[in-house]
C-alpha cells in the first residue's frame, strides 16, 4: 500500500510537470496576445515629492508624456497621455516595447493655467539624443506676467525592465514638481491704507530653461512678475481695533536651484525707490525647520511649492526689516542690512 501510494504521488508530480511544459511551449506556439503567454511593461507614476510626503499624483497632474531609450541612446517609444486615461486603465502606462533595460524620461503638465507655457524638444528631434528633451519657458520678452501651468520632471537611467518569464512587470517613475507659488504680502499695521498700485514686484532669475534631466541650461535672466495683485484691509484682533492695510502679490517661478541666487525685489512706484531686494533661497531655506534638517536643501525646495512672505512697512512705505513671517514662521532677522 505505501509503495503504490509512493507510485502515484510520483505520477502526480510527472504529470503536473508535463502541464506545465506543454503550458509554457504552447505560449511560444500560440498567438502572443494569449492570456498568460504574454510580457507586458507597464510604467506607474509617483509624485510624493512634496512636504506630506504623499503619493498625489492622480490629483495634481493632468498629462504625462514618456520617453523611453535603449542602452544605444534609440528613442523606442514615446506616448502622451491623460492621467485621467491612465487611471481608467488602473494607474499605468503600457509600455509597447519589448523587455530590456531602458531610459525612462517624463515631461507631465498640471491643470492648464496659461496655454503652451512651455516649449518641448519634439520627439523627432530628440531621436538617438535624450539630451534633446529640454523643456524652456514659452515667453517672446524676458517678463513672464502670467501664471505658469505646474510643470512636472521625471527621470530613470538604466531601469531594468528585463523578463524571464511571461507575465507583467511594473516600474515606478517618480516626478519632481518643478513650479513653485510665490507670494508676497507687504503689510502696514499703523492704519495707513495701500494700494496695490503702491508697488511694484518681481524675481529676477535665469532659470527659465531646463535640460532633460531638470537640471539649469544657461539662458538669459528671467523676470517673473505678478499674475495677480490686489490690496486689502482687516481690522486687527485687538483692543483698539487697528485697521491692518495690505498689498498681496502672487508669482510663479520655475524649478529653484539652491546654487542660484534669484532675487525678491519690491519697488515704491510713488518714488521708484527700492523697497528692498531679497536672496530668494536664502530667505526660502530660513524656514526649512529643525525637522527638515536631514534633507538637502535641493530636496527642502523640490518637495515646498508654495511660499509665503509677509513684511512690514510704515507710513512712508519703508522696510520694517526687524522681523519677516515665511510660511507663517516668524523670523526675527539678527542682520538687518541688506
Amino acid at each position: 500500500m505505501r509503495y503504490l501510494r509512493s507510485i502515484l504521488n510520483t505520477t502526480s508530480k510527472i504529470t503536473l510537470a508535463l502541464i506545465s511544459s506543454l503550458a509554457i511551449s504552447s505560449c511560444s506556439m500560440m498567438h502572443d496576445d494569449m492570456d498568460g503567454c504574454k510580457k507586458d511593461l507597464r510604467v506607474r507614476f509617483c509624485y510624493d515629492m512634496n512636504m506630506d510626503f504623499i503619493d498625489i499624483f492622480n490629483s495634481p497632474v493632468k498629462t504625462v508624456t514618456l520617453h523611453a531609450y535603449n542602452p544605444n541612446g534609440d528613442l523606442v517609444f514615446n506616448k502622451t497621455e491623460e492621467v485621467s486615461d491612465i487611471a481608467a486603465a488602473g494607474g499605468y502606462m503600457k509600455l509597447d516595447i519589448k523587455p530590456g533595460i531602458y531610459t525612462l524620461h517624463v515631461w507631465a503638465e498640471g491643470e492648464e493655467r496659461q496655454p503652451n507655457s512651455y516649449i518641448y524638444t519634439t520627439s523627432g528631434d530628440a531621436t538617438n539624443d535624450i539630451a534633446k528633451l529640454d523643456c524652456k519657458i514659452n515667453r517672446t520678452t524676458r517678463d513672464i506676467q502670467h501664471d505658469l501651468t505646474a510643470l512636472y520632471h521625471g527621470y530613470s537611467k538604466n531601469v531594468d525592465m528585463r523578463m524571464e518569464d511571461y507575465g507583467t512587470k511594473t516600474i515606478t517613475v517618480p516626478l519632481t514638481k518643478n513650479t513653485n507659488n510665490v507670494k508676497v504680502v507687504i503689510q502696514n499695521t499703523s492704519g495707513k491704507r495701500l494700494k496695490a498700485s503702491d508697488f511694484d514686484f518681481k524675481i529676477d532669475d535665469d532659470n527659465g530653461w531646463l535640460a532633460y534631466d531638470n537640471t539649469p541650461v544657461m539662458d538669459d535672466s528671467i523676470t517673473y512678475r505678478p499674475w495677480a495683485q490686489y490690496d486689502g484691509s482687516v481690522r486687527a484682533a485687538n483692543e483698539n481695533g487697528t485697521q491692518v492695510s495690505a498689498v498681496v502679490a502672487e508669482m510663479t517661478v520655475n524649478r529653484l536651484f539652491a546654487t542660484k541666487h534669484p532675487q525678491l525685489k519690491v519697488y515704491n512706484t510713488n518714488n521708484g525707490k527700492m523697497v528692498f531686494n531679497i536672496p530668494l533661497i536664502d530667505y526660502a531655506l530660513l524656514v526649512k525647520g529643525n525637522y527638515n534638517k536631514a534633507m538637502t536643501d535641493q530636496e527642502y525646495l523640490d518637495r515646498q511649492d508654495d511660499y509665503n512672505f509677509i513684511f512690514f512697512v510704515d507710513d512712508r512705505l519703508n522696510w520694517l526689516n526687524a522681523n519677516i513671517y515665511i510660511n507663517s514662521w516668524r523670523v526675527v532677522l539678527q542682520n538687518t542690512e541688506m
